[in-house]
């Protein structure tokens, strides 16, 4: 075996790289690699693969950009050279580094976090209890006691509203619309609920209403011992309704303990809106668009749009309206293509009602969440995710800030993310694979018509 061409004494070592071909081999290299990860993050995000994966292949790459070298070195050189034993030896060597890199990496991954660790050196379990911080509560929908039945729009929109509105609070864990609503006229008993949805404190109420009175009764239960720890009755005149509502989640709050000053809790509890029949409005669409029915979420978004209509201030009937047309986009939504509406025509309608939100946002929070929704719209995803951060800063378990569904609470206790890491980690991921989405659709309609088509 013969060794690498012979070099003029008098060339640089620049000059034999060249010749030999080792920096076009590494650039080539690199530039493929690069590629391959692209590619390998999109497909991860959309099919929500687990990190390793892309960990590992971006390791593997590393490793092999030496070998890649070596092998330049030896035959870059128009490719005439046989295998030496100094190459040989050299690309073993790389390939054990590698492989002890991937074994310690391994080690590390599988290794529990030093607090499990401890606990079951100590014959301890740490899964064998689970530790329900006092600061959670679930909100269970309300029930319809008018004499018709016939407000159940109400019972539902106002119980969503006061779960949103606890969920801007940054110390509270509130569980989620989907899993608390699951115990609609359910038979029961609240600690058997509480244990299920892992919360110390639940929330249930009843509505009465005619066209000229509104009668609201909640009680703040603790789990433990069933133990009621606020209770109240709002009998007051229709017009009276944002009042209740903001009443009503300013108590709880303030029953639940939290550290939020009384301006704080204003903004918290705040409705967005003056005009009563703004507010009917929108919450009659917010009990339709929870539902997940296409008709229901069809009749949600005309409230919406009346909403909006009767008060052009009220920022969050916006937001919910653009949100209807940003689900027309998601093909992965059975409340998705509801309309004629061209692809062109959705994105404009998202476009003018999200701006309204962002320009009559209540607050500078609810701004930066309102960007953060057209971010994802338009897939700057960067942006998204460092709008989203900020918002969940401020508030840990806002709904709006990816999707509406089980993204909405706050972490519970035992679980590994928690507050802002929830932008970081599964949220993010959650964002991303709602822009893949999103994209494939708008290509899929660019090139066969529209959501209705």
């Amino acid at each position: 075996m013969t060794d690498g061409p012979q070099e003029g004494e008098g060339n640089s070592l620049w000059n034999r790289l060249r010749r030999r071909k080792v920096v076009q081999w590494g650039i080539v290299y690199a530039a493929g690699a690069w590629g391959l990860l692209q590619g390998l993050e999109y497909v991860t995000s959309t099919f929500d693969w687990p990190r390793q994966v892309q960990q590992f292949a971006t390791l593997g790459l590393l490793i092999g950009l030496p070998v890649v070298m070596v092998t330049a070195w030896y035959h870059g050189d128009q490719g005439r050279q046989r295998v030496s034993a100094a190459e040989l030896t050299i690309i073993t060597l790389l390939f054990l580094v590698g492989g002890g890199i991937f074994w310690r990496y391994d080690k590390a991954s599988d290794a529990p976090p030093p607090a499990k660790a401890s606990l079951e050196q100590s014959g301890v379990a740490a899964s064998a209890t689970t530790v329900v911080s006092d600061k959670s509560i679930a909100v269970l929908p309300f029930a319809d006691f008018s004499a018709a039945g016939d407000q159940g729009w109400f019972a539902d929109g106002l119980a969503e509203e006061v779960l949103n509105a606890l969920a801007r609070t940054p110390d509270l864990m509130v569980s989620a619309r989907t899993s608390s609503f699951r115990y609609k006229d359910s038979e029961l008993a609240i600690p058997q609920i509480a244990k299920e949805l892992g919360v110390a404190h639940v929330l249930e109420g009843s509505v009465r209403s005619t066209p000229q009175r509104v009668r609201v009764t909640a009680q703040l239960i603790r789990a433990s011992d069933g133990f009621h720890l606020w209770s109240q009755t709002y009998d007051r005149d229709i017009a009276d309704m944002i009042q209740v509502q903001e009443d009503l989640a300013q108590q709880i709050a303030r029953a639940m303990q939290t550290s939020m000053d009384p301006a704080a809790l204003a903004e918290m509890a705040g409705v967005g809106t003056r005009s009563v029949e703004a507010y009917q409005a929108y919450i009659r669409g917010v009990a339709g668009v929870g539902k997940d029915v296409p008709a229901d979420t069809l009749d949600g978004y005309a409230w919406f749009e009346r909403a909006r209509a009767l008060d052009p201030n009220f920022a969050a009937a916006h937001a919910q309206a653009a949100n209807f047309w940003l689900t027309q986009l998601d093909t992965t939504r059975i409340v998705s293509g509801l309309t004629d509406a061209s692809p062109e025509q959705v994105a404009k309608n998202f476009s003018e009602r999200i701006d309204l939100a962002i320009a009559h946002a209540a607050s500078a929070t609810d701004a930066l969440k309102y960007r953060a929704l057209k971010a994802r719209r338009e897939l700057r995803l960067r942006e998204a995710i460092e709008l989203s951060r900020e918002v969940l800063a401020e508030r840990p378990g806002d709904a709006l800030v990816f999707q509406r569904g089980d993204v909405r609470q706050r972490p519970r206790p035992g679980r590994r993310a928690a507050g802002r890491n929830l932008a970081a980690g599964p949220a993010a991921r959650g964002l991303r694979r709602a822009a893949c989405q999103l994209g494939a659709c708008a290509l899929r309609q660019g090139q066969g018509g529209g959501p209705g088509a």
